[in-house]
């Protein structure tokens, strides 16, 4: 058979889907196992709950208050399993809570952040993986309030500033102790070629089963994949990603923004899908059409307008890694919906409740395979 390449596109059916009889939208944050249980979490309320593989709720778990059982009236970031009996929530900066799947807290830890420098609060994604290795457990995953900005300057230091950004950090639940990992490695393009070109948002990954850790800078196309099944992360191979709807080169920081905006397509997903990597990116709309828009009107963000730029230009499409190469694209599915989870199956779950292609009183979650 012949080999197409890195832009082969590839082909996603529809297998069935999940149907959850909740009126509240919901988004699908872990699963134990293969065919286990899902945590899912109210898109507004932020509350967890247990789900079966079949739908039915298990548990809603009422830990959202100000006592010593709860993570705050706010909710969590999102929440992950621990192993088969336990679950973890990302509080709002204020640690990261240990749960049984009977709803008691068992362990708080402290918050991991040198400060509160920005905040981003995902729908579809959660920033870390919990899990045990060697029998015992961690959390690995993204805070980009890891390091204290104070006295970095990015126009000063250059390049430089990538030793200091450190924002991905494996958290050792027994030991309480949190340690920063290395985010832009020394092999990544922009060190090497001496730019600074912004930070943007590093990406993680974390295979359990495998102890294979993915790490991707939102800017530029290499995916570094280590072993990590030792103390340390060890870089065994570099994927250069490619996509037809994004350029060959990263942007100059000062030259690639106006108004703060920035039509460069980062990468916004990167996520296992069973022994496959799937990385994502929106398209955005052009700078030259953002300036149309901008000069019709302070308010342009509420036009029609504008609305209609984001539906023309707008658009999700995905890069396939399998081993140590790209395997292909996916730039369409076969129904509507987000991207919100992949299962150790390697199957695609889109969610289409948060804006629903049609009105309903239940949610439903299309499971998808790539051919």
């Amino acid at each position: 058979m012949k080999d197409e390449g890195p832009y082969k596109k590839l082909k996603v059916t529809l297998l069935d889907s999940l149907v959850v009889d909740i009126l509240a939208p919901l988004v699908i944050d872990d699963q134990t196992s293969e065919e286990g249980d899902f945590l899912m979490r109210a898109t507004k309320s932020r509350v967890p709950y247990l789900v079966s593989k079949e739908g039915t709720v298990i548990t809603l778990f009422d830990i959202l208050d100000e006592g010593p059982n709860g993570i705050g009236s706010s909710g969590a970031f999102g929440y992950m399993f621990l192993g088969e009996d336990k679950f973890v929530a990302q509080g709002l900066f204020n640690g990261y809570h240990i749960y049984s799947l009977e709803g008691k807290k068992e362990k708080l830890l402290p918050p991991n952040h040198a400060g509160l420098f920005g905040m981003s609060v995902f729908t579809y994604r959660t920033t870390f993986t919990s899990y045990y290795k060697d029998g015992k457990g961690y959390i690995l995953g993204e805070e980009p309030n890891l390091y204290d900005r104070k006295g970095l300057d990015p126009k000063e230091m250059g390049e430089d500033y990538y030793q200091y950004a450190k924002t991905i950090f494996q958290y050792d639940i027994e030991e309480e102790e949190s340690l920063a990992l290395e985010s832009y490695p020394e092999e990544w393009q922009p060190i090497q070629e001496g730019r600074y070109v912004g930070t943007g948002r590093v990406l993680s990954a974390y295979n359990a089963d495998k102890h294979e850790l993915a790490l991707l800078p939102g800017l530029g196309h290499q995916l570094f994949i280590y072993d990590f099944s030792g103390e340390a992360p060890l870089l065994k191979h570099v994927v250069r990603l490619s996509h037809k709807n994004r350029p060959e080169k990263i942007p100059d920081y000062e030259n690639g923004q106006e108004h703060g905006y920035s039509d460069y397509p980062s990468i916004t997903e990167l996520r296992y899908m069973g022994e496959k990597l799937l990385v994502g990116f929106y398209t955005q709309v052009p700078k030259d059409i953002m300036r149309q828009l901008r000069s019709q009107s302070e308010d342009f963000r509420n036009s029609e307008a504008y609305r209609e730029a984001e539906r023309k230009f707008i658009k999700q499409h995905f890069m396939v890694v399998e081993d140590d190469r790209q395997i292909g694209v996916i730039d369409e599915f076969p129904v509507p919906g987000t991207l919100d989870f992949v299962d150790k199956k390697g199957r695609i779950y889109l969610n289409d409740n948060v804006q629903p292609s049609e009105e309903r009183d239940y949610n439903v979650f299309y499971r998808l395979k790539i051919d």
